[in-house]
């Protein structure tokens, strides 16, 4: 009950409501042009091709949250970099745990605050439980994430789930990559540093390297770009786990053997 309110408190402040509010934008625009998309292939929309739209936009996902994200990253590793806490773990890979769990309710937050603008931007659109026919068009740039998406062979109330679980766990593994590597570099320059490459290479790749899609930061952000990726659900997955373990449990024993 105590970690419930102190998060629903967290929800009303100013930084959350402006990132609600510049959330809703965007995903407004993007409704917009999957709409235009539907009507310019003489396909029918639903719910979910608005959810899989808003929640997979890569302008969404890689000029607002990744930047925020990576912000509120920053602020909860110098938050918790301190001698208190650093006694209280007793050894580097523990702090990066604990560094970890504290930024988990941000991420949880952040992604909530997603899934509420999605739901709100579905309204006025046919509410189905299956697929609709701008999913099962021929695939296209018009309809590439819903396509991707139904070609997964899952559900759609699946595939929302994995796609919020995986920019779930693609945020807090950069926390954790950025929490293992701030223990070698302990100074707010070098932090605001590896923010902004992990920032500018999530762009760059995006933008310059199609032919590379498994560099592609974004290819682990949304569900359907992954699948579009491997052709299959689980490796993004797999591989973010593994870098989130190699995070916490191996890069920091380095340190302790230096």
């Amino acid at each position: 009950m105590k970690f419930c309110k102190k998060h629903l408190g967290e929800l009303l402040t100013w930084k959350w409501s402006l990132f609600f509010i510049l959330m809703f934008i965007v995903g407004f625009s993007q409704r917009h042009n999957i709409i235009d998309s539907s009507i310019f292939i003489q396909s029918g929309i639903n719910q979910w091709d608005i959810l899989i739209g808003i929640t997979g936009d890569p302008f969404l996902c890689l000029y607002l949250i990744l930047p925020f994200m990576l912000l509120l990253s920053c602020l909860t590793i110098r938050e918790t970099f301190n001698i208190t806490y650093l006694v209280r773990v007793h050894s580097w890979w523990q702090w990066v745990v604990y560094s970890v769990k504290i930024f988990s309710p941000v991420v949880v937050v952040s992604t909530t605050l997603l899934l509420i603008t999605s739901l709100l931007l579905t309204l006025g659109l046919p509410y189905e439980s299956n697929w609709s026919s701008f999913s099962s068009a021929e695939l296209s740039t018009f309809n590439e994430m819903s396509s991707f998406s139904r070609q997964s062979n899952l559900s759609p109330y699946l595939v929302i789930i994995f796609q919020l679980s995986l920019l779930y766990i693609f945020l807090l593994s950069v926390h954790a990559f950025i929490a293992t590597l701030y223990l070698y570099f302990s100074n707010l320059l070098y932090l605001g540093i590896i923010s902004f490459a992990i920032f500018l290479y999530s762009l760059l790749s995006f933008r310059y390297i199609p032919d590379f899609p498994k560099l592609i930061a974004f290819n682990y952000m949304t569900f359907h770009s992954s699948y579009g990726t491997y052709h299959a659900v689980y490796p993004a997955f797999a591989i973010l786990i593994g870098i989130l373990i190699i995070s916490i449990y191996v890069i920091p024993l380095l340190k302790k053997w230096r």
